[in-house]
């Protein structure tokens, strides 16, 4: 369905907007479903529209459980990157999610609820410099091979890993430099597409090491098709590559490209990652009612 019905478009739809670490989100409670099932799609496509509508890299759902949901769990967390498309796991969206739900008492602190990953564990600490959310995940997959590419006229060598969604992770001498010729999305999205990660494609995270001892990422979102100002699985996955080839230990302190810092601590085991925990901020920017207007 490409259009939302007329009918439908009078229901103004209250809403958080929400970002980690300048990874942005439409929060939404749909425990009642405000939106019906077979426009969700479209509708997050409509909203997540910037300029034209709110504006966002995806849409975070707070459902309520199914019948045979696991004792413990609070809600049920969905994600809807920006093209509409079914988003897995999302580590920052995880995070808004938690806050949301958290705050408005959905659930309490420490809580846990479901994704499509499995169960995700949140605990919430708020002082002066704001509120931060960590994250117990499910463990990934394992860490593939070096492979090389040839793409663009140059040769590309990568490492492969699921955090619940596929990564690529390509380490580079200077994440911020990368490319030469600066068109970081360009060589985003040729990777993305790449014939090794078909048919459902790869989400792209470049890094490099800092002076200080951090890891430098920058992404190119699957479902988003445009760099992002951070990604909480993608920064799982640059951890847990530069942790398995001896680059870095966890706790690893990764720098993102909105200024904030996630935290990646894991234990590995056979090339996975296990006993995962992903901490970073969880910021409100707005709360309000999506108008009709916006889904024009």
């Amino acid at each position: 369905m490409n259009k939302i019905p007329e009918h439908w478009k009078g229901d103004d739809v209250p809403f958080w907007k929400m970002n980690g670490s300048g990874n942005d989100f439409i929060v939404v409670d749909n425990r009642t479903a405000r939106l019906p099932e077979e426009l969700i799609a479209t509708w997050a496509r409509q909203v997540c529209r910037r300029r034209q509508s709110i504006g966002a890299d995806g849409v975070v759902l707070i459902d309520r459980l199914e019948p045979d949901s696991p004792a413990g769990a609070a809600f049920q967390w969905r994600y809807f990157n920006a093209d509409g498309s079914v988003g897995e796991m999302c580590g920052n969206g995880a995070m808004c999610g938690a806050r949301f739900a958290i705050e408005t008492g959905i659930a309490p602190n420490p809580c846990s609820f479901t994704t499509m990953s499995g169960i995700v564990e949140a605990s919430m600490t708020t002082d002066s410099n704001g509120s931060m959310v960590s994250l117990s995940i499910p463990d990934t997959g394992p860490v593939t091979a070096e492979i090389s590419i040839d793409m663009l006229g140059t040769s590309i060598t990568y490492r492969s890993v699921s955090v619940g969604v596929p990564h690529t992770v390509v380490i580079v001498d200077d994440a911020d430099a990368w490319p030469d010729d600066g068109k970081f999305v360009v060589w985003g999205r040729v990777i993305r597409q790449h014939v090794n990660f078909a048919p459902s494609g790869t989400n792209v995270n470049v890094v490099s090491t800092t002076p200080d001892g951090r890891l430098r990422m920058r992404t190119y979102e699957r479902g988003v098709e445009a760099e992002t100002l951070a990604c909480g699985t993608g920064a799982v996955a640059s951890a847990l590559v530069a942790a398995e080839i001896g680059l870095m230990h966890p706790p690893v302190q990764i720098a993102t490209s909105g200024g904030g810092n996630l935290v990646a601590d894991f234990v590995i085991e056979n090339r996975c990652a296990t006993s995962i925990r992903l901490q970073g901020p969880a910021n409100v920017v707005a709360k309000g009612l999506i108008h009709s207007d916006a889904l024009q």
